[in-house]
């Protein structure tokens, strides 16, 4: 009977040992050229581009962290980043390295069928892609589409790049090949290649291709697997593109084309490149930018978002100039912003898209655009505004209701009041009158931000030496939860307490005796306290954000000789902090922790705010 690893049933033991018995700076020397500096390994970062190494990676700790980008981890977390295989592939391959067996379940009916069947799929859309790109480069009939390609500038090393393809002006040209590999007909049309008729034609075909005189452009998962193809026509007949339907194990939402070389250039660069067409991601791949992807033939989806989330927190969108490009940026902007992404927008100039813009001027010009970007407020102003100029006051007025939700969503007060100046410039109105109105059409439960706190989607950085980190935050891209700012002093607070405990885990009984658990301002520290308090060691499955947390503490300098007065002084900290708190502010950090799904902490704050109301106070 056959059987699988399961992440779930691989006891954290064994997930530990497979830790303990790697030598972290031996894997990542295999990427990363690193040197000795004390107990520590410099290099330089695989994540973002750098000239000066900021990449450390400590064996006494098993962790690695750059001081440039924050990011950082185990050897899971590391592998996970660079080859972008799941939690449960790096330990495998971890195991399979260091000679530790995994354990395994045996498969339930349903499992294995589930199983076989996507195999087959898988099997179905290589055969499918090895015909489609052999008859393009090989075949006297794939000679309409060597010709389509060559016209739009694309050569032979560039169609093994992609896998591109060619689908003959046949009815059943793939049927007929796959039947020779044992796949009939049925089993195309569930895999989305083929299609069926209400009644067998004259010849007795029931069956026939879905991609016929196409050119066909492979989409491809992380494993460099195909999974889907896109299709376009050579002429002018509709539709221009064709799809592969939404299958059992394939669903568009969740896909950017492009990305299955994408997602280290996204990494590296720090920013992706989102296009419309796919043309546009390989024009943009083969001029030298790596981080360029697109949307599957359909409007970006709020998955395709949270999946450009994973790699940086900056998206520069590249949409054609038409409006139908300029309402799909709109409208993809707006997802990418509520998605917790900085956007910006690229206005090309003398070009429709960015396919037809490279052909006709070099990269050097491309880089200015790219530089000449304006965030997304900027850009839809300017949308709004092209056609029909607000005339009057009230159109004026309407104008700055259109752009408030996408202004107050903005965290940093002083980019919101640069927006808010941007209006007043534009529009011919005071500051003073615009920031009014905004703020009007704030919700009731919203507060106004404090000077002098911390955020954590607005990251505080220090310039201090890279051996003493203490100030700086962690993760280049939280993907927390909104929640209210948090006070400079009581983050300091929580980080030194974390670290406290990193060292002594047996201090977590003071501090829950005198704090409880659920005070934490920071979701992430809360995640950290969580663990260590349940598990009572480091978490090994956790997520970016934590891993890269974790790797902060334990890599800074940390004096060990104060640690009853730390204890004490951070207690008291927090608890001051408490005191001061507003009836506002539990009723933001209460929702803050509904969001997170922490129930027993909202719970416990409810009734606080029950009393202090009571209180009077």
């Amino acid at each position: 009977m056959e059987n699988r690893v399961h992440e779930e049933l691989i006891p954290d033991e064994v997930i530990e040992e497979v830790r303990m018995r790697t030598e972290i700076v031996e894997v990542i020397s295999e990427y990363v050229s690193l040197q000795r500096k004390g107990k520590n390994f410099l290099g330089l970062c695989p994540f973002h581009a750098e000239k000066t190494p900021s990449f450390t990676v400590t064996p006494e700790k098993q962790m690695f962290y750059c001081f440039g980008c924050h990011t950082g981890g185990n050897v899971f977390s590391f592998l996970m980043k660079k080859e972008n295989w799941t939690f449960l592939e790096s330990v495998q391959r971890l195991a399979q390295r260091c000679g530790v067996v995994l354990p395994e379940k045996e498969m339930s009916t349903q499992e294995r069928e589930k199983a076989r069947l996507r195999r087959r799929f898988e099997e179905i859309n290589e055969w499918a892609a090895n015909y489609y790109h052999d008859l393009l480069l090989k075949s006297p009939e794939g000679e309409p589409g060597r010709s389509y390609f060559k016209k739009r500038g694309i050569d032979s090393e560039t169609m093994n790049k992609f896998r591109l393809g060619y689908a003959p002006d046949r009815w059943d040209g793939l049927l007929e090949y796959l039947q020779t590999r044992g796949v009939q007909p049925p089993e195309v049309a569930e895999a989305g290649l083929a299609l069926e008729r209400g009644k067998s034609d004259k010849n007795g075909r029931k069956f026939y291709d879905r991609f016929r005189n196409r050119v066909l452009f492979s989409i491809l998962d992380h494993r460099n697997i195909p999974i889907a193809f896109g299709g376009r026509v050579l002429d002018d007949s509709v539709p221009k593109y064709l799809n592969s339907p939404e299958t059992t194990f394939f669903n568009k939402r969740h896909h950017l084309y492009g990305m299955h070389r994408a997602h280290q250039g996204i990494r590296e660069k720090g920013y992706a490149l989102l296009a419309e067409g796919y043309m546009d991601v390989i024009a943009l791949q083969n001029a030298g930018y790596p981080n360029a992807v697109a949307s599957l033939g359909t409007a970006l989806t709020r998955e395709q978002a949270n999946l450009l989330k994973r790699y940086a927190g900056r998206v520069v969108l590249l949409y054609d100039s038409d409006d139908a490009g300029l309402n799909a940026a709109i409208r993809g902007g707006e997802i990418l912003r509520d998605t917790g992404l900085q956007v910006e927008v690229v206005i090309l100039k003398g070009a429709k898209d960015p396919d037809e813009f490279l052909k006709n001027h070099s990269r050097e010009d491309f880089d200015k655009l790219v530089k000449q970007a304006v965030t997304y407020v900027e850009f839809k102003y300017q949308t709004l505004t092209h056609n029909q100029p607000p005339q009057n006051i009230l159109e004026k007025a309407e104008l700055v209701h259109k752009l408030a939700p996408d202004i107050l969503k903005v965290v940093s007060p002083v980019e919101r009041e640069g927006y808010e100046r941007f209006l007043s410039l534009e529009l011919g109105l005071t500051l003073e009158a615009v920031q009014r109105e905004i703020k009007s059409l704030r919700q009731k439960k919203s507060k106004k931000e404090r000077s002098g706190e911390y955020s954590p989607q607005n990251p505080i950085s220090s310039e201090k030496n890279r051996d003493n980190i203490s100030n700086a935050i962690i993760c280049k891209s939280d993907s927390e939860a909104p929640q209210p700012t948090v006070d400079l002093g009581v983050y300091r607070a929580e980080r030194t307490l974390l670290r406290l405990l990193l060292e002594d885990i047996s201090l977590i009984k003071k501090i829950k005796e005198q704090l409880g658990t659920s005070f934490w301002r920071v979701s992430t520290h809360q995640q950290i306290f969580d663990y260590l308090d349940q598990e009572g060691s480091l978490p090994n499955r956790s997520n970016e954000t934590v891993q890269s947390r974790l790797a902060s503490l334990l890599l800074e300098e940390f004096d060990t000789s104060q640690t009853e007065r730390l204890l004490e002084d951070c207690i008291q900290g927090i608890l001051s902090a408490q005191t001061e708190e507003t009836v506002e502010d539990l009723q933001a950090r209460m929702v803050a922790l509904e969001k997170s799904g922490d129930m027993a902490g909202a719970m416990a704050l409810l009734k606080e705010i029950g009393e202090r109301l009571k209180r009077g106070k």
